[in-house]
């Protein structure tokens, strides 16, 4: 069986590759990307959530805080959610946008620009799940 942690972040993974789907098509559904930038938030703080019993409850913090692997997986993590931010800003510019003119289409440099941005945080899930891997494993 699959821990909570996992199944949350599988979960993060796949709000992410959706909204990269959806930002490819020619009209994307903003109500929807909207949805599911709204979850992938709410996945990330479980994620944090979880992260925090864990060192609390779980190896201690003297485990953590002297291994490299956890302060890595930290940072990559910050990086990600720091990276989210410029997307999301589009996502709920874009959201108001629909309100007041329901076919509403954002510009295609906002899109390019957001596509982009999505792509590098599904690509720094790699080295965010080896660093997890190789934290859990500290000291070899």
């Amino acid at each position: 069986m699959s821990s909570p942690s996992c199944i949350t972040c599988c979960s993060w993974a796949v709000m992410l590759a959706s909204e990269l789907a959806l930002l490819r098509t020619p009209e994307p559904p903003v109500k929807r990307l909207a949805g599911l930038d709204a979850g992938y938030g709410v996945t990330a703080l479980l994620i944090v959530l979880v992260g925090v019993g864990r060192v609390m409850g779980g190896k201690g913090w003297a485990f953590y805080e002297a291994n490299p692997f956890f302060w890595a997986k930290i940072a990559t993590f910050a990086l990600i959610g720091l990276i989210s931010i410029r997307p999301t800003l589009a996502i709920l510019r874009w959201r108001k946008a629909t309100r007041t003119a329901p076919d509403y289409v954002p510009p295609q440099a906002e899109l390019t620009a957001a596509r982009r941005a999505i792509g590098l945080e599904i690509l720094l899930l790699i080295p965010l799940l080896a660093f997890a891997a190789a934290m859990a494993r500290w000291p070899f």
